[in-house]
């Protein structure tokens, strides 16, 4: 049987936006083109954990979670998924968590921390990903594993930058809204959409790529070709 190792944020944007290229990933081993990410986003998340770990959130905003950020960058590893129609594949989800609320009853939300604009439809993408981190914890992969009881709901703290400022002594500040958005998790419906979708879609034939595919746009210039098997 051959072992799938996921990454949870793949299907946030490639399994959407390159079925083509998510094939080759995880069937050969091709990478999808380099994402190249400014330090200032590293520099953000990083500075927003250490102000944020060990403490309630809603002492910062009433608006917030009544519970505490903790577990900021725990790896997690989930059992495997499988499909009784494709016995020759499994899924296990591995992937690195911003962290998780602790409420009062015992139980915990999965979140991240994202800066960018606050648009529903970027941010749904990202509801997969919490989920992929959800389902690993609920189901982890071995008892070292990182697990904690997860309750029903997932959320994103997104920072939008909005005012930029420059004191006398030189000194400069990015300002800007830290909202929470919440989610419903539904762990039952991801793993059917790992069965169901995700699964066929690596073991079955190669899919065509589309003319604007990312992945074959950019992988295409060092000659990679397409031929659909007749």
């Amino acid at each position: 049987m051959k072992t799938i190792f996921l990454s949870p944020s793949d299907l946030a944007f490639l399994f959407d936006d390159s079925p083509w290229g998510f094939y080759q990933k995880y069937n050969l081993g091709i990478k999808r083109p380099p994402v190249i990410i400014p330090r200032i986003f590293t520099v953000i998340d990083v500075l927003t954990k250490v102000c944020c770990e060990n403490k309630n959130m809603r002492e910062f905003d009433e608006s917030f979670p009544d519970a505490i950020l903790t577990g900021a960058d725990q790896w997690v590893k989930s059992k495997a998924i499988v499909n009784p129609d494709f016995p020759d594949i499994e899924i296990i989800l591995r992937g690195k968590i911003d962290g998780v609320l602790k409420f009062d009853d015992g139980t915990h939300s999965v979140i991240d921390f994202k800066t960018c604009e606050i648009q529903e439809k970027t941010l749904q993408k990202y509801v997969r990903q919490l989920s992929c981190y959800s389902y690993a914890m609920a189901n982890p992969n071995s008892a070292s594993d990182y697990s904690v009881k997860i309750n029903d709901k997932i959320g994103l703290f997104v920072y939008e930058p909005n005012k930029f400022a420059i004191s006398e002594d030189g000194s400069a500040n990015l300002g800007g809204k830290l909202k929470y958005i919440e989610y419903d998790l539904d762990l039952d419906g991801f793993a059917d959409f790992i069965k169901k979708e995700v699964i066929p879609l690596i073991a079955g034939k190669e899919p065509a790529p589309t003319d604007d595919d990312p992945c074959w746009v950019y992988l295409k210039q060092f000659g990679f070709e397409y031929e659909e098997d007749l």
